[in-house]
């Protein structure tokens, strides 16, 4: 509760100013790191399924392509591999999804229009050393190290991000 309280006053302030939370980052693409309670619309996320199996999740900023934010899941999901000493590892075909954030909020002097948090996410279900010879089975290890670089290394071109936002806007209906 009051951490919802606190981020609800943050939103106000940086609304007040003109700003919203993506303006803080250094960049308008997501970047391989966990989501925090600070930015949970911006790194990765893991969490039990019940059958045993994990699902990882990618969020970013609206200008994040959806084929950046899998590379991001996937190596997580091949980091958590390698920490759990599995061989391998198979993922599910990715979904993506939007989420729209609110443009209005109540306080006690009223409604307070605030810049809205839109954004992309994408989430896989992964199980370790399945036992089957399926060609989407990967090696956990050097894959998480293989795609944390490639996403360290690669930048998104203008337009590309462009389009991406433009994607996420019209979802929105902004």
């Amino acid at each position: 509760m009051a951490v919802a309280a606190a981020l609800v006053a943050v939103t106000v302030c940086l609304s007040a100013c003109g700003a919203n939370m993506s303006d803080l980052s250094a960049s308008s693409i997501a970047s391989y790191q966990p989501a925090s309670i600070f930015s949970p619309n911006d790194g990765y996320s893991v969490s039990a399924n019940a059958d045993g199996s994990l699902h990882v999740t990618a969020a970013g900023p609206p200008a994040t392509p959806a084929d950046r934010l899998e590379k991001i899941a996937l190596a997580q999901a091949a980091e958590y591999g390698n920490v759990r000493h599995a061989k391998t590892f198979k993922a599910t075909p990715p979904q993506t999804s939007i989420r729209c954030g609110k443009t209005k909020m109540s306080t006690k002097e009223g409604q307070v229009n605030v810049r809205p948090l839109d954004y992309r996410i994408v989430a896989i279900d992964v199980t370790y050393d399945p036992t089957s010879q399926d060609p989407a089975v990967q090696q956990t290890h050097g894959t998480a190290e293989a795609l944390k670089a490639e996403i360290a290394s690669q930048s998104v071109p203008p337009d590309v991000q462009a389009a991406a936002a433009q994607e996420v806007a019209q979802h929105c209906g902004r």
